[in-house]
């Protein structure tokens, strides 16, 4: 006789993403499904000068010892000098925890704040990995559609008034859609989050992704109420899993009695081997190729939707980040878009698990993933699948 699981096993909501990703890699499919970032734009031989700096360094025992649970100190401090310099903050490094990637940061905030039946504010579509990642806590999930600018106001007004515990929200380059918040809807939202109890959960994982450089204020800096969270993964490395979350004083110390009950700390040698990169690199110059590169990509990627597709199909086109979201016309369903797709070597990502209601006519697409080559073949692909269904 086997042990039962916990029941709150039964409320963690199905993921495609990481599955996705396997089917991906079959010899010979093109994707256009994951959130991954273009492998061309890593900088192995700097990660590797910089793991060697640290080796080689009079510290390269600590760097594999046991780290502060908070993380790895100059590292703390460059991220807080960037909070401070690009997006309008005024924090300290005391603030700034590292984390294992930004998604651990929604399980501890969830953790923290989200008991069975609480309500948590979502953009609608939002990204399905951090609503699964909430979705552990069994919280109320309060869907508020998104527009052209950010967040349909009168829904997160009606919303707010309900006091959710959290609002969780992607501010730049928004997964899934790759639209951002216009700076009237940052600063609604910033002062909902004064007049309430509501904390917003900033997710800044594409805010270095605008194609011209930021978009806008961070709406942590707007309000106390926020929590911002962030990480490498999309323009160094995801598989550093080097994230963090800068959080109000008053939540310091509970935040670090999670990480260190969780985790006891991220990596302590590999916070370090980034804290190296970055000393040697200037970001802004780092990130400029990879900026232009990404727009490049998106200008391609939305020119063949535009050649290709009929005209029944609308698509986002976004100013930054890795994403457009495909719809086809009102109440028709593109999972056949999903499945004729996959059988015809592209992978796709629907975009229903992305919502919390509707969003049967959407599909989610990467642009940043594949070659210019695989890119033209994909969506020769995709335009044919969407012209004979739709």
């Amino acid at each position: 006789m086997r042990p039962s699981f916990a029941s709150r096993r039964d409320d963690v909501m199905q993921s495609y993403i990481m599955s996705l990703i396997e089917v991906a890699r079959r010899p010979g499919m093109i994707s256009f499904a994951t959130g991954l970032p273009d492998r061309r734009l890593f900088d192995p031989a700097g990660i590797e000068a910089a793991a060697e700096k640290v080796l080689e360094s009079g510290e390269a025992a600590d760097a594999l010892q046991y780290g502060a649970t908070a993380g790895y100190m100059p590292l703390r401090e460059k991220i807080a000098d960037r909070c401070n310099r690009v997006m309008g903050m005024s924090v300290t490094a005391e603030d700034v925890f590292i984390t294992n990637g930004s998604q651990e940061c929604f399980d501890h905030l969830g953790k923290l704040f989200l008991d069975r039946g609480d309500g948590i504010a979502v953009e609608n579509p939002g990204y399905l990995g951090a609503l699964q990642s909430f979705s552990v806590y069994a919280p109320e999930f309060m869907p508020v559609d998104m527009e052209q600018g950010g967040p349909d106001m009168s829904q997160l007004e009606t919303v707010f008034a309900k006091a959710p515990k959290l609002f969780y929200c992607i501010p730049n380059h928004q997964n899934p859609s790759g639209t951002s918040y216009s700076e009237d809807a940052r600063r609604a939202v910033a002062e909902l989050a004064d007049r309430g109890s509501t904390l917003v959960v900033e997710d800044d994982a594409y805010g270095e992704l605008g194609y011209h450089g930021r978009v806008g204020r961070t709406i942590a800096s707007m309000t106390g109420n926020a929590v911002l969270t962030g990480s490498v993964s999309k323009i160094i490395s995801p598989g550093m899993r080097v994230g963090w979350m800068v959080v109000p004083e008053w939540m310091r110390e509970a935040v670090s009695t999670s990480l260190e009950a969780a985790c006891l700390h991220a990596g302590s040698f590999v916070q370090r081997v980034l804290d190296a990169f970055l000393e040697d690199h200037d970001l802004d110059a780092y990130l400029r190729p990879i900026r232009a590169e990404y727009a490049r990509k998106c200008r391609l990627f939305t020119d063949l939707l535009a050649d290709g597709m009929p005209d029944t199909m609308s698509w986002t086109v976004p100013d930054g980040g890795m994403f457009v979201l495909l719809r086809s016309p009102e109440g028709t369903d593109a999972d056949p878009v999903f499945r004729t797709c996959m059988e015809r070597g592209l992978v796709v990502m629907p975009g229903k698990p992305f919502h919390i209601r509707g969003g049967a006519n959407t599909v989610r697409l990467n642009f940043a993933t594949a070659s210019d080559e695989e890119i033209e073949k994909g969506m020769g692909i995709l335009c044919k699948v969407c012209r004979e269904i739709f």
